[in-house]
């Protein structure tokens, strides 16, 4: 409050003529009151959830970041430390239900937008169509699921690269002779950079995870990497790499001596995989795909899906660059999520006549952690339904939700 009035005394004697008889305070009970009314509300309809996701994790003050909480260095914007990726229980937002919607409305925004604008916010949403296809893992009676833009290039597939922040990348590697290093590389990745590892400015870089994956069509043994450049927001967080017809993946096969498979030609002509200087991402003809040589690049997409579609070894797929908004924060500062965990129940909304659930003032603030989970009295309750000793929510919401 203080910090308010101070700058609100700074606007005045720069002669800003706002009306303050319309002032509004986001830190007011009686305004955040309806931020918890809303994610009830949202709740109910099944458009906020809860689930498990790597998150850029600030160390020392203990708590998530947003991407634009995360400097160009890759440091926490409030105290500088070396921003980690971490996994953590977070409440989350179902944006990604409205992003064909989205999509769709720009176009009644070509008029009035300008157009770098509307393309910006088309990347953001970011549709790709293609498909979702299934790689099986014998030997750890598991499967690989990747989503891929390119399914005439099926042919042309000649390892799997898994995030390192895969839920499987571990699992894979766990009992084979790279258990060590891979866990290694996992660990020393979440101490990398998130931006740079984005914009692809490191040198590509990974390890083998011990295990193949066999290919859906040829039955062929296809090697399973973690590599830096694969991240877990994009697609499935794993890619069938196809070194011949993508830059990364030439570069990284290159680099580990993998095999390199053309299978599109602009002409249909045979083309040498050592004459390659670099990957030709463009489309073509099919050459080296068995029965679906001679075929042009769309129809093969379509032609090829189909084919896994009847193996059931995958199926026609579309994907967003939108991903849904993790709207938790482990700190003090932000509305109180309007939730209660009971050993009965689960966990149980607050009755809306209590709202607003208001932070506690009598708060030891030390920067770190979340002071509400270390508080002694305000996180215990009682369960609205049965009555019995419960434990509220301590997450609060990022304060974007709020502003």
């Amino acid at each position: 409050i203080s910090n308010i009035e101070y700058m609100k005394g700074q606007l005045k004697k720069l002669g800003f003529s706002y009306d303050w008889g319309r002032e509004i305070s986001t830190c007011s009970p009686e305004y955040y009151k309806w931020n918890q009314w809303i994610f009830l509300r949202m709740l109910e309809r099944g458009l906020a959830y809860r689930s498990k996701a790597t998150v850029n994790w600030c160390p020392s003050c203990k708590t998530v970041l947003a991407n634009e909480q995360v400097d160009e260095e890759g440091r926490c914007w409030r105290c500088g430390t070396v921003v980690e990726q971490r996994a953590v229980d977070s409440w989350f937002l179902k944006i990604t239900a409205y992003a064909e919607e989205l999509l769709k409305d720009l176009e009644l925004l070509k008029d009035h937008w300008p157009q770098p604008v509307i393309t910006m916010q088309k990347n953001w949403i970011g549709k790709s169509t293609g498909a979702e296809i299934v790689f099986e893992v014998p030997e750890k009676k598991t499967s690989i699921k990747v989503f891929t833009t390119r399914p005439d290039t099926l042919f042309g597939a000649t390892f799997l690269v898994l995030a390192p922040e895969h839920p499987l990348t571990l699992k894979l590697s766990a009992g084979t002779p790279y258990e060590e290093k891979v866990l290694a590389f996992v660990e020393r990745m979440k101490r990398t950079e998130r931006r740079k590892r984005v914009t692809g400015t490191l040198e590509k870089e990974g390890v083998f995870l011990g295990v193949y994956a066999i290919h859906p069509l040829t039955g062929e043994k296809l090697p399973v990497f973690t590599a830096n450049f694969v991240l877990m927001e994009y697609g499935t967080g794993a890619i069938m790499s196809v070194p011949a017809h993508d830059q990364r993946d030439f570069e990284f096969a290159r680099k580990y001596h993998l095999s390199v498979k053309v299978v599109v030609s602009p002409d249909g002509s045979q083309i040498n995989p050592s004459d390659l200087e670099s990957a030709y991402e463009g489309a073509g003809v099919l050459i080296n795909s068995g029965k679906f040589s001679g075929l042009d690049s769309e129809t093969a997409k379509k032609k090829i899906t189909e084919e896994l579609e009847r193996l059931g070894k995958g199926k026609f797929s579309v994907q967003y660059r939108l991903k849904d908004w993790n709207i938790s924060r482990q700190r003090y500062w932000g509305t109180p999520i309007p939730l209660i965990h009971c050993e009965n129940c689960g966990t149980v909304e607050a009755d809306l006549s209590t709202l607003p659930v208001t932070l506690p003032e009598d708060v030891e603030i030390t920067g770190e952690g979340n002071q509400l989970e270390n508080h002694p009295t305000w996180k215990n309750c009682q369960c609205p339904k049965c009555g019995a000793d419960a434990i509220r929510e301590t997450d609060t919401l990022d304060t974007f939700v709020q502003s």
